[in-house]
């Protein structure tokens, strides 16, 4: 086992930094800073309520979606990628169909 190795899961740790308010060590370094601190904020936070213990606090897919598709568009927007003209920058609303058949029971 590698001395620098971090334990425990992974939203135990983005836990402990986001209460360090330590926003940098949870995104991507290969961004090197060149991203909307209010955006990754939000990322982490549509992140870490998907992973909440109490699965009735969890968001539901659809919603997480529409917020991540916001959280890009403030992105692209603030990099001018927002033009429209190049499709891997599509923001375009996205429509869900949820079959009830598959949908979890309460227990």
């Amino acid at each position: 086992m590698a001395g620098n190795e971090v334990k425990g899961h992974i939203s135990e740790r983005v836990s402990s930094m986001i209460s360090r308010g330590d926003i940098r060590a949870i995104v991507d370094s290969s961004l090197e800073g060149n991203f909307d601190i209010n955006s990754a904020w939000k990322a982490v936070e549509i992140a870490m309520a998907c992973v909440s213990p109490n699965p009735n606090e969890r968001p539901m897919m659809s919603v997480v979606v529409i917020e991540l598709q916001e959280t890009l568009a403030t992105e692209l927007a603030r990099t001018n990628h927002y033009s429209g003209a190049d499709p891997r920058y599509s923001v375009a609303p996205v429509s869900l169909e949820v079959d009830t058949e598959y949908m979890p029971f309460a227990r």
